[in-house]
């Protein structure tokens, strides 16, 4: 078993009295256990914590006056090591959990009809499972650039198979639509996790259903998955924006920061005045960056 240290910290102008919901709080799970926690804002303002529908994910919601704000989460879990069962097989529809037949269908960035084509073409005839999973990322990873800048939040997997470039999310998004026009559920995750190119930022990988349970992919290859820690689970990235606002706001600065926890450590302060992104007026609020 594995701790990682969080030290999350996020800054924003904020215009006039918004409302923000923060998706930076780990939920705990039979892969990972919160040890401790704080979280804290400057200035000092209320906020309530809720979950979604589906219970796997943690929302917070703070009221914001205008001026300077902060939130700020600290946070130190043990990871449990991944299963892998390169050998675990495709689910037919027919004898798949009723609740995950919302991970086959098309979502706001994974459209699925729009690639379905190219998606049998492609993968149609290679073994099933977790291989061909495996497979369709590291098609992704080959044949689709890295390129922070060549996407926006409005990009979808059609958009990324069309230009070839992308970042995390885009190859997320991209994966999981191809996993989907072959019947196979997948799901979107967002994580915390250590990797050197590009700066800290949020990550986002795939999640695909295999056998009895869910198998953790990164098309990205930026950090072994023994590494991630995950933060939202949702249909794509529309469902776990690491913040959204309902108002008018600017966000300053972002620094997700993560470090290996040596035994008995918890709660380690891993800021400096340079760490992180600062963003320009014109980078978005909401969404997931990386």
């Amino acid at each position: 078993m594995t701790a990682f240290h969080i030290d999350c910290e996020m800054s924003y102008d904020v215009v006039q009295q918004s409302l923000f919901v923060f998706n930076l709080a780990i939920p705990n799970s039979s892969q990972q256990r919160v040890i401790a926690e704080t979280i804290t804002t400057t200035p000092a303002t209320a906020y309530d914590e809720f979950r979604d529908e589906a219970g796997h994910n943690r929302f917070l919601r703070v009221d914001v006056a205008p001026g300077p704000f902060t939130v700020r989460y600290l946070a130190t879990v043990e990871l449990q090591p991944p299963l892998i069962d390169v050998d675990a097989p495709e689910v037919p529809l027919a004898r798949l959990p009723g609740e995950l037949l919302i991970y086959v269908r098309p979502s706001r960035y994974c459209e699925v009809e729009a690639i379905y084509g190219f998606a049998v073409r492609k993968f149609g005839n290679l073994p099933t499972g977790y291989r061909r999973v495996q497979a369709i990322c590291q098609w992704v990873k080959e044949n689709v650039d890295y390129q922070t800048g060549s996407s926006t939040v409005n990009s979808s997997a059609r958009d990324v198979l069309a230009n070839r470039a992308g970042v995390c999310r885009d190859f997320a998004h991209l994966v999981i639509a191809l996993c989907r026009a072959l019947n196979v559920p997948a799901r979107f995750v967002t994580a915390y996790t250590r990797y050197e190119t590009p700066p800290p930022d949020f990550h986002a990988v795939v999640e695909a259903y295999l056998g009895d349970r869910w198998h953790l992919f990164d098309p990205t290859e930026l950090a072994p998955i023994s590494d991630l820690v995950r933060l939202g689970i949702g249909r794509d990235a529309l469902d776990v924006p690491f913040a959204t606002y309902f108002g008018s706001a600017q966000m300053r600065r972002l620094s997700p920061m993560v470090l290996q926890a040596k035994p008995g450590e918890t709660l380690m302060t891993l800021q400096t005045e340079d760490a992180g992104i600062v963003l320009s007026p014109s980078a978005p609020v909401s969404g997931v960056r990386a």
